[in-house]
């Protein structure tokens, strides 16, 4: 493989201030584009060690499901709740039309809508 879709868990500012993201797999990535938030996928290239390309974690967006009940299931974002001091929902509707909500740890964004 040439590439691999990670999906960003924290972005901060390293010694010297310098700006750093952490993927969902472990990699820490200096320099990456200002516009990189959290819950962002990442296009990550390993021949090259860098971002090729990023989606924005929107609705719209075409997602998977990595946990829970609905684990493997593809759909599009509908629309995201949050619940200050709980978990925020996600609900995704999947190409027969079918809706169902689940938690936003559970969602991986893989391409644009």
């Amino acid at each position: 493989a040439k590439f691999k879709l990670c999906q960003v868990t924290k972005t901060y500012f390293g010694k010297k201030g310098i700006p750093c993201l952490t993927t969902h797999d472990g990699r820490t990535i200096r320099y990456p584009d200002p516009d990189i938030k959290t819950h962002d996928t990442v296009k990550y290239e390993f021949e090259t060690g860098k971002i090729v390309d990023f989606v924005h974690f929107d609705v719209g967006n075409i997602c998977m499901i990595t946990g829970g009940k609905n684990l493997g299931r593809i759909g599009v974002i509908e629309r995201k709740e949050k619940h200050p001091g709980s978990y925020d929902i996600v609900h995704i509707k999947d190409t027969k039309g079918n809706q169902f909500a689940t938690r936003l740890s559970n969602v991986f964004v893989i391409g644009n809508g």
